[in-house]
């Protein structure tokens, strides 16, 4: 299962972005996880924050 899940949109890289990656990256941390391995930032037009799924069950709780 590699469907990666937004759980952010954003019209431009800015400070919310940033502060948005952070706390998601907080929550990685708390579960044990290490956040380079399941968030990433993606521009596709919009830019997007997305978790890997399997941590996606913790983020969504």
């Amino acid at each position: 299962m590699d469907d990666w899940v937004v759980v952010a949109v954003f019209d431009e890289m800015n400070d919310a972005v940033q502060k948005e990656k952070a706390r998601i990256e907080d929550i990685a941390l708390d579960v044990g996880l290490m956040p380079e391995k399941v968030i990433r930032v993606e521009d596709k037009g919009k830019i997007e924050i997305l978790v890997h799924p399997e941590f996606y069950t913790y983020y969504e709780g």
